[in-house]
């Protein structure tokens, strides 16, 4: 039971051109037993576990002894061997249960003589990795607007063949309750290998604070609920998605800023509602199916003369009106809100009117209002235009 010299360069070679499978049934024929192989996180990577999109991915972990010492463990009561096998500054793990103790020692020996078939299987994924995170890097700030990299060449980066003919759309996720960023490496590791299993040909980039899917657009898309539910309830935190509308490969990015509206438009509207589609948000859908600038321009050109006026006078008119339309046009509310007595507030109502060259009492004007405030507060907390310094951020929320 152990393997020839000369066979020790062909497992090298055979586990190089084929992955981990070559190796590990190679093993498993002359050992006689099942073996793992993991890295170490414990996260299985040879025999390959198939998920459906009702189970959870713990079941692709398994716990690992702690070795200080010895590069191998047996314990007597697991009848299971653990071996190590340092890779780099990491390390991988070869584990054969249901092992009696005599068999131990042979069992060993095998091991050590697949250690480098092992060790560069790892190392090759190790440099994978290091590519990947330049490639999740330079496609962050492609989605987000920070870099001015070409799409194409992005795409090198991580190995990725993507048609250029096929539509494709974007998840934007947020997680609330994260208590550390060790935490949210581990949601976001755990969120990758959950889409690796559920959807294969989609990819995964991820931020300081938020993480972004990427699906070919298909006659079923993925369910945002399975996924959701299990990263909730492994991390003990709250998920909220937006996603956008298919757009070609090439406008990428539109499908991501649609999804960053779709994330934040719940809390802009005072909703529940933790997962979102840009195709369902109302007349706000085809308002921001128009070119951003052409938004940012509605709302520019109907606030602009209060902005100006109360920079000027140091007065308050930007945020009365803002409180209006958050109270539905409710005076006694907004006065009390305010904290400004009735009088003053139809005071600054007359002035309001008079600058804008409305009447508030007309419905048309209030749901204008309505739609340019909450347009730019959804730009301004999706992070799609930069705040003007005379406006009162927190005003416009609701």
């Amino acid at each position: 039971m152990s393997v020839a010299y000369e066979d020790i360069y062909q497992l090298v070679d055979g586990t190089l051109d084929r992955g981990l499978p070559y190796v590990g049934s190679h093993l498993e024929k002359i050992i006689g037993r099942q073996i793992i192989v993991t890295d170490c996180s414990g996260f299985i990577h040879y025999p390959y576990i198939s998920l459906s999109i009702k189970k959870y991915i713990d079941d692709s972990f398994v716990t690992l002894p702690s070795l200080t010492k010895n590069d191998y463990l047996y314990s007597e009561t697991e009848k299971c061997l653990y071996y190590r096998i340092l890779c780099g500054d990491s390390s991988a793990y070869i584990i054969v249960r249901d092992l009696p103790a005599s068999l131990a020692p042979l069992t060993l020996t095998t091991l050590r003589q697949a250690r480098l078939a092992v060790k560069c299987y790892f190392s090759q994924m190790n440099q994978t990795k290091k590519d990947t995170v330049s490639f999740e890097r330079e496609m962050y700030g492609y989605l987000f607007g920070q870099s001015t990299a070409n799409l194409a060449d992005i795409l090198t980066l991580g190995n990725y063949r993507l048609a250029s003919n096929c539509v494709y759309y974007v998840d934007v996720m947020a997680v609330r309750d994260v208590k550390s960023s060790e935490q949210w490496a581990a949601i976001v590791s755990y969120s990758r290998e959950f889409l690796k299993r559920v959807a294969p040909e989609a990819f995964m980039v991820s931020g300081p604070r938020l993480a972004v899917n990427i699906f070919p657009a298909g006659p079923k898309a993925v369910g945002i609920e399975p996924y959701k539910t299990a990263l909730e309830k492994n991390y003990q935190v709250i998920a909220s998605f937006g996603r956008g509308r298919p757009h070609p490969l090439y406008s990428l990015r539109r499908s991501c800023d649609e999804a960053r509206i779709a994330l934040n438009y719940p809390q802009v509207m005072g909703t529940k509602a933790e997962s979102q589609y840009f195709s369902d948000l109302g007349i706000f859908t085809p308002l921001f199916s128009q070119e951003l600038e052409i938004v940012k321009m509605f709302c520019r050109n109907t606030l602009e003369p209060l902005l100006s006026y109360d920079t000027k006078n140091e007065s308050s008119l930007l945020p009365t009106l803002t409180e209006l339309v958050n109270s539905n046009f409710n005076l006694k509310e907004t006065a009390k809100n305010l904290f400004i007595h009735v009088n003053t507030l139809y005071y600054r109502i007359n002035r309001i009117e008079q600058l804008l060259r409305v009447d508030l009492s007309l419905m048309s004007t209030r749901v204008n209002l309505f739609t340019v405030f909450k347009s730019w507060a959804l730009l301004h907390m999706s992070g799609l235009w930069d705040w003007s310094p005379g406006l009162r951020q927190n005003s416009l929320k609701k």
